[in-house]
């Protein structure tokens, strides 16, 4: 049996009866088999009989199993999943269950005993259902049995994900992902490492790999490699959150070879006591979701001795960018700081401000043109908010973002510089920089700042350690020493959370 290699619903229902038997999921020290996803797709398709093919359903992403298994059963069943961030205080997440109004609502024991919730779902007229495991997984609903009322949000045919963009520069916006879109994203992932259209069709077959997932379900990096690894039939571990001890010991014991790791994870491993020998099964980890300092990288390779493979991509487009290992080997000094080369099906292009496309090498705002965007369509240019540059070989670098620049009375900062050159003092382990509004100068630069550990760094030695080494327009007229930086799904600053700070 063949199926084709661009469909991810197909793909993931045929994997379901070559083993039953077979692993999964791991979670909480147990397994979920092939079987036990089969078991909750059959009781979601009993769940949702009667509910309107589009009409969208509220998903809380908690990152578990159970929701794990929710996740793919609606995109086995071609059912619109809308991401519920499982991090919103409980209001939020309440109110947003009113005001958007889901048919059905799916969430684990612990988010069903939440302050309000039931009570949101009821009120918005959507079905409750518990999604649990134990030795039948499945899907209960929580009350009478009964049909959405009508006025629920419905979604354009072929949605198979509604989700948040993570706000790393101003308030979240949520873009819908196509079936088509998705699938052609992780078809580009394939065959750029190592898989090509035609020669290597796609079987279903289970593989010996894992991976680990510790992102938010929330945000578009953890849904990638849930929908990659468990399309391709390999086994995927799930972490409540990111550990440096707990990660580092699923990779030893399940001999993981390549994960994803946020740079901010990468830091953290560094700072950690983890044994090298733990992490001697892996080859390499692949970083995106933010910038991450080259040195960083060569200093992680040189104490795990595992390569540091850079990724970007975005939610509207899921993944544009990332080195192989092969490209690590061949280019990783010549073309250090890159984010990689641009993926098969994905066109990228550099203009400047009168929209004409700049030689390589000449840094411009980004334009991305793929099937797999969510705005616009395959033959369109969509405009990033990102500074870029590329050169002949295809490689991508990513300089700063342009909506992220703060505009202190003209003088044009990169939050970006300020944060690394903090980053550079002794006494320091991890900045944030970001923009605040001023009455007489629009915006100002202010700094959170996570201290090395047993240091105690003071907030006027930062400034005057940035006014030595940057311009002075470029000092934050602020810092605050924090125990732990703020951070979003995506493991990124929370500009909002480090505003919040500023007395």
């Amino acid at each position: 049996m063949t199926t084709t290699t661009d469909d991810l619903s197909s793909r993931l229902e045929s994997l379901l009866r070559v083993d039953p038997t077979a692993p999964v999921l791991d979670g909480d020290g147990r397994s979920d088999s092939w079987g036990d996803l089969a078991s909750v797709l059959g009781a979601l398709r009993e769940r949702l009989a009667g509910v309107l093919p589009e009409a969208a359903i509220g998903v809380v992403t908690r990152n578990r199993v159970e929701i794990v298994e929710a996740l793919l059963a609606l995109l086995i069943d071609r059912r619109p999943v809308y991401t519920l961030n499982d991090m919103q205080p409980d209001g939020h997440l309440a109110d947003e269950i009113r005001r958007d109004r889901p048919a059905v609502v799916v969430a684990t024991a612990q988010d069903w005993e939440r302050a309000g919730l039931r009570e949101a779902a009821a009120e918005a007229g959507a079905v409750a259902l518990l999604a649990r495991r134990g030795p039948e997984p499945g899907l209960d609903v929580l009350g009478e049995r009964a049909l959405p009322a009508e006025g629920h949000l419905v979604l354009p045919d072929d949605v198979a994900v509604s989700l948040k963009t993570s706000g790393t520069t101003g308030p979240p916006k949520r873009i819908t992902l196509t079936h088509r879109g998705l699938s052609a994203s992780i078809e580009g992932v394939r065959r750029h490492h190592g898989g090509k259209r035609g020669a290597d069709p796609w079987r279903p077959e289970l593989k010996p790999g894992v991976a680990i997932q510790m992102l938010s379900l929330a945000h578009t990096s953890a849904l990638q490699t849930v929908c990659t690894t468990v399309s391709e039939g390999r086994r995927l571990v799930l972490l409540d959150r990111f550990e440096p001890i707990a990660w580092a010991k699923a990779v030893r014991d399940h001999g993981v070879v390549t994960s994803g790791l946020p740079p901010t994870a990468v830091r953290m491993l560094l700072d950690s006591d983890v044994p090298a020998e733990w992490l001697s099964s892996l080859r390499a980890v692949r970083a995106g979701s933010a910038p991450l300092d080259p040195q960083v990288a060569a200093d992680f390779e040189a104490r795990f001795g595992t390569a540091v493979l850079q990724a970007y991509g975005a939610t509207e487009f899921q993944g544009i960018a990332s080195w192989t290992l092969k490209d690590h080997r061949a280019f990783r000094e010549a073309k250090r700081g890159a984010v990689g080369r641009v993926h098969p099906g994905v066109e990228v292009r550099i203009v400047d401000e009168t929209d004409t496309p700049v030689p390589f090498g000449t840094q411009g705002v980004l334009e991305v043109r793929t099937a797999q965007s969510a705005r616009g369509g395959a033959q369109a240019w969509v405009r990033t908010s990102d500074l870029a540059r590329t050169d002949a070989d295809g490689f991508l670098w990513i300089d700063g973002r342009v909506d992220g620049a703060i505009n202190r009375g003209g003088f044009k900062i990169d939050p970006e510089e300020v944060a690394r050159t903090l980053r550079e003092h002794p006494g320091v382990r991890d900045a944030a920089v970001v923009a605040a509004p001023d009455a007489r100068l629009g915006q100002v630069p202010v700094a959170a700042v996570e201290p090395a550990p047993g240091a105690e760094p003071t907030a006027a030695e930062l400034r005057e350690w940035v006014r030595s080494h940057l311009e002075p327009y470029k000092v934050p007229t602020a810092v605050v020493l924090v125990a732990e930086l703020p951070r979003n799904a995506a493991l990124k600053p929370d500009r909002q959370a480090i505003l919040a700070l500023l007395p």
